[in-house]
């Protein structure tokens, strides 16, 4: 992709590739599996060795050991700074830096410890990955360089995907994106640290965590994410990510999902959104500010968005979780779910669909069992359209302390009665002190 979201309104369909049964779990100390014949290649900065080969398995940059080894290899990283791109074309090689195996999210405050990836002087991302079943564990990857200026980036194409690589216990920091997954099938990313990453060099994308594009059963649990200005997480034309377990402080949206099917995103925490700034979102050659901690844009097809924690927003990130048309509208979402989250003091709205000339952003979605409190001026707010923001679903959600109204529905019935108060959805048993139409919710206290 010469672009972020270059071609979205062409939109890809993919099925998940048979190689992900063979999935690759090779983690620090997997020199103990490796059979005979495979051989591990040791860079060191001590190292005299410009070429590592097979008298020498000892050389000073990682470029040299990837360009030697063999299918199955491992290559050992120690400690130091290397300025270096490094580009992996032959598959099933597994990298460990001096941290390998060590969760970044903690106790990993001495430079001196790391093995550091520096591309600053490169143009090219610092790890860039063409082959399936990779393993990048333990280091710090920072200053990626290129048109799209990753950290580590997964670049697949449309008859050749990328599957099963692992992107675990780094640091991954002040690039323009931290890591890209572009056709990626089965890929992970777990335990990282991913802050930071606002730095566009001479690239066209900058303020992104994780970037999916043209992606297939992404794993991206258990990572902390912190200043990434655009957004934490953005998915574009993918399939059944599995998104869990995140920690968001200080990014600018936590989460934008364009064109997607059958993903999930729980569990996961976030608060101050927006509160280092927001960069801008490049959508087909047009760039905007996202407005939500999770925007929900045109097309995405049995999504879960379920008992997240989202709290605060500042800037343009004025709300909770939105349906919203700020990155086009050329067809609505269908079949989301939200559900048993917790959204509290965003400056508009807790959950809002809303709509732009006319044209909602939903149907045929439902919103269940969710605490929405302390929002500037709506808890839930569906904004009239022409078309979509309808057939919205309602159960058991509880709204208290809004500025101007707990839950608020602008949609109209167009057909026969069925419908709740003459909205075009269905609303049972929400508890809300102030509503519009009146009665759509109901006073019955507040306990948390």
């Amino acid at each position: 992709m010469n672009r972020l979201l270059m071609g979205l309104n062409d939109r890809r369909h993919f099925v998940i590739s048979a190689a992900l049964a063979g999935l690759l779990f090779l983690l620090a100390g997997g020199a103990n599996a490796l059979a005979v014949n495979n051989t591990v290649w040791t860079v060191s900065k001590s190292s005299s060795n410009g070429t590592c080969s097979p008298s020498a398995t000892t050389c000073n940059t990682i470029s040299a050991a990837v360009g030697v080894a063999l299918s199955g290899d491992i290559i050992v990283v120690g400690p130091g700074k290397y300025n270096e791109a490094v580009t992996i074309s032959t598959d099933s090689l597994s990298l460990f830096g001096a941290q390998a195996g060590k969760d970044a999210r903690e106790g990993r405050d001495d430079p001196t410890k790391e093995s550091i990836v520096d591309a600053s002087t490169t143009g090219n991302p610092a790890f860039l990955i063409t082959v399936p079943y990779v393993v990048i564990d333990g280091f710090t990857i920072r200053n990626g360089g290129g048109i799209l200026p990753a950290g580590i980036a997964m670049e697949g194409t449309d008859t050749d995907t990328v599957s099963g690589v692992q992107v675990v216990n780094n640091i991954i920091k002040d690039n323009g994106v931290g890591v890209l997954l572009t056709y990626s099938d089965g890929s992970v990313v777990e335990r990282n640290l991913i802050e930071d990453n606002n730095n566009p060099g001479t690239g066209e994308a900058a303020g992104y965590g994780v970037v999916a594009g043209f992606a297939v059963a992404s794993a991206i649990n258990d990572n902390e994410f912190c200043g990434n200005q655009a957004a934490a997480l953005a998915f574009f034309i993918t399939e059944f990510d599995v998104v869990t377990n995140n920690t968001s402080d200080n990014d600018g949206s936590f989460a934008i999902f364009l064109i997607t099917e059958g993903s999930l995103f729980k569990h996961n925490r976030g608060r101050n959104f927006g509160a280092k700034g927001v960069l801008p979102v490049d959508v087909n050659d047009t760039s905007v500010d996202a407005d939500a901690a999770v925007d929900i844009g045109f097309d995405n097809q049995v999504l879960e968005i379920s008992d997240n924690d989202l709290e605060e927003g500042e800037g343009t990130i004025s709300n909770g979780i939105a349906f919203t048309p700020i990155f086009g509208t050329s067809e609505d979402s269908e079949g989301v779910v939200i559900k048993d989250n917790r959204i509290k003091g965003f400056k508009c709205n807790g959950i809002v669909a809303e709509a732009a000339s006319g044209q909602g952003m939903t149907r045929y979605s439902s919103l269940v069992a969710n605490e929405i409190k302390e929002n500037g001026q709506y808890g839930i707010n569906i904004e009239a359209a022409t078309t979509s923001n309808t057939n919205i679903s309602f159960f058991e959600n509880e709204a208290v302390g809004n500025g101007v109204l707990d839950c608020n529905d602008d949609s109209v019935a167009s057909g026969p009665s069925g419908y709740t108060l003459g909205t075009h959805d269905t609303w049972f048993n929400d508890i809300g002190n102030l509503s519009y139409p009146k009665g759509l919710c109901t006073a019955r206290g507040w306990e948390h």
